[in-house]
Formats: C-alpha cells, sequence, structure tokens
C-alpha cells in the first residue's frame, strides 16, 4: 500500500473513530435533555403554584404576617432563579446537541467520500453502526420533542397563566358578591374582558399551531391572514404577493411552505431590527419548462454575515438558517439559499419543484 493510501485509510479510520464518539456523545446529550427538559416542566408547575399564592397574598395581605410574607416572596424569588437556570441549561444542550450532529454529518459525509478511494466494504447507508434511515428517524423523533417542549413552554408562559388570573379573580368576584354588590360587578366586568383577551390569545396560539384554514382554504388565505397578524402584533409592515398560484398544494407542501414562511418571519422579528419585510410565493416555469414554487423572504434589517454564521461550529448563529434548509432540502426536495450582508437585510429563498398532478 503507497504512502497515499495509507494517509487515506489512516484518515479514514481516525474519521470512522471520531464519527463513534460523535454518536455516544450524542445519546448523553439527549439523556440530558431529556432529564432537564423534566426538571423544568416541574419548577413550571412549582412556579405557577408560588405565583398562585403570590397572588392571593396581594388580594388578602392583612391575612398574613410579615415572616410569611417574606418566606412567599423568597420562595418565590427562589423558584424563577432555579427555572431561569434549567432553561438556559436547556438551550446550552439544544445548541451542543445541533453542533454534534453537524459534525456527525460532516463525518459521515468524509467517509463516504473515502469509500471510493479505498474499497471499503462498508455501506455508504451503514457508517459507524448509522444507518441512514435510522439517523432519520432518531432526527424526526428529537425534532418532535423539541416542538413539544416549545409547545409546553409557551403553554405555561401564555394560556395557563392566563387562565390560573381567571380563576383568582373568579374567586374574588365571589367573595365580593356578598359584601360589595357594586364592586362585585366592576370585577365581573373585567373579568368578561380577561376572559374575552385570553380566549383571543389561545386563539392566535392555536392558529400558530396550525392554522385550521389551511386544511379549509389553503395556503394562500392563511398566509394572508398569518402576515396580518403577524404585522399587528409586531408594528413590522410585511408586504405579501402571491403570484399565480390558483390550485390547491398537497397538505405537507402546503404545511412545509407555511412553516417556512413562519420560521424565517420569526427570524426577522427576533434578529433583524427590521421596519419591512416582503414575503413572495410564486408558480413560474424553470429553464427546462419545469413547474416550481418559488419562495422568498425578505427584511431591511441589520443583515449579518453569511459565511461567519454558517461556520459557527457551535450551531447557535447557524440554527434558524438550519430549520429552513431542513424543511426546503430533505422535505420539498427543493432548493435553499440565503443572502445578506451587514446593514444591507437578509433574503432567504427555496425553490421547490411543483408535485405532479
Amino acid at each position: 500500500m503507497t504512502d497515499a493510501a495509507l494517509s487515506l485509510k489512516e484518515l479514514y479510520d481516525k474519521a470512522n473513530a471520531d464519527l463513534e464518539k460523535a454518536r455516544r456523545e450524542l445519546n448523553e446529550i439527549e439523556a440530558l435533555l431529556r432529564q432537564t427538559s423534566n426538571e423544568v416542566e416541574k419548577l413550571q408547575q412549582r412556579e405557577l403554584t408560588v405565583s398562585n399564592r403570590l397572588r392571593d397574598l396581594d388580594v388578602n395581605i392583612d391575612r398574613y404576617n410579615k415572616a410569611d410574607i417574606k418566606n412567599f416572596y423568597a420562595s418565590a424569588q427562589e423558584v424563577q432563579m432555579r427555572l431561569l437556570t434549567m432553561r438556559s441549561q436547556l438551550e446550552q444542550l439544544q445548541y451542543r446537541q445541533q453542533a454534534t450532529k453537524q459534525r456527525q454529518s460532516l463525518l459521515f459525509d468524509l467517509i463516504t467520500a473515502l469509500e471510493p478511494f479505498l474499497g471499503a466494504a462498508t455501506p455508504a447507508g451503514n457508517v459507524g453502526g448509522m444507518v441512514g434511515g435510522d439517523q432519520l428517524i432518531a432526527d424526526i423523533i428529537q425534532a418532535q420533542e423539541k416542538e413539544r417542549l416549545r409547545i409546553s413552554l409557551q403553554m405555561h408562559d401564555g394560556p395557563a397563566q392566563s387562565m390560573s388570573n381567571l380563576v383568582l379573580r373568579a374567586e374574588i368576584c365571589q367573595r365580593l358578591l356578598d359584601r360589595d354588590p357594586e364592586m362585585a360587578r366592576a370585577e365581573l366586568s373585567a373579568l368578561k374582558n380577561a376572559i374575552n383577551t385570553t380566549l383571543q390569545d389561545t386563539r392566535r396560539f392555536i392558529f400558530d399551531l396550525r392554522p385550521m384554514i389551511l386544511d379549509d382554504l389553503g395556503l394562500a388565505p392563511t398566509l394572508r391572514r398569518y402576515v396580518q397578524q403577524v404585522s399587528e402584533k409586531n408594528k413590522l409592515e410585511i408586504n405579501l404577493m402571491v403570484q399565480n398560484l390558483d390550485m390547491r398544494l398537497p397538505s405537507h407542501y402546503e404545511v412545509a411552505i407555511f412553516r417556512f414562511i413562519q420560521e424565517a418571519l420569526n427570524n426577522v422579528i427576533k434578529h433583524a431590527n427590521a421596519s419591512q419585510a416582503r414575503v413572495l410565493v410564486s408558480v413560474r416555469d424553470d429553464l427546462g419548462g419545469a413547474r416550481m414554487i418559488h419562495v422568498s423572504v425578505e427584511d431591511d434589517g441589520s443583515g449579518f454575515s453569511v459565511n461567519e454564521v454558517l461556520s459557527d461550529e457551535s450551531g447557535r448563529r447557524n440554527m434558524g438558517i438550519a430549520t429552513l434548509r431542513q424543511q426546503v432540502e430533505t422535505l420539498l426536495r427543493g432548493e435553499f439559499g440565503v443572502e445578506s450582508a451587514i446593514g444591507r437585510g437578509t433574503r432567504v429563498e427555496a425553490l421547490i419543484p411543483l408535485p405532479a398532478g
């Protein structure tokens, strides 16, 4: 065997060893993620209990002595600090998980590229004991768990907290009925307004999770309503253009395209510091005559260095881009692109083959 062949073999063996190490690290991280997620959920329940006690304290402060008040507030501060710490740990673990998966993918690509030169017997889809299909299933399951965690956090901070407040206000009304009917009526009127606000917030929450009109009316009407809500809520001017989309797409196409635009606008809101955004969805023919769906989300925000973000090994800065790319390339077999420069805004684009029939 020549020196070059030996060097390639050494590189191949090292990549396989690193891939196995990355797999073990990923298993450890995911075990820690599960433990930390469970701890966060328990702390959320404790925080809810403590918050209810504090609300009762505010309403009936004359029933408590100074020691009780001090203990209640100390307990609330302790729970909140612990919850903040655990959420931070959870976020760091998610970043580590993403970075490890990216490293695993790069090692897999390297091993696959080296195999033809070495005549290795290891099948391209079964490197280091990780079958390509199994990895895809693992990624899907992990994505589901991450989404469930996100929903549970939003439910806790949104509808659950609001409904807890409603219960407390209803109890106040109940106590006021005999003591002060006029104040009870005023409190009931305020309670009615609070219930209506909570109902609207819950409807928006449900819409974000899975818009019913996406199934009933299709992609274009859903996008119009969603863009209007996002624009009003975040004081962001959004121009939506839908061209030549006069047909219904398969359900998974409509869901994936909606999620792509939803994720892209979330990135604009969180990171871009933009005042305007433009969303385009159009159907057109490519040079070969094939029908394609073109999706573009553009903003006038602060922008970023694409090369710098994509090369971030920690995965912290490119998670949003990785999610968008996965939605387009994995789910829809399309092409994804991103353009940005500091001070010149950002544009993310997808070019998706139109399904036959």
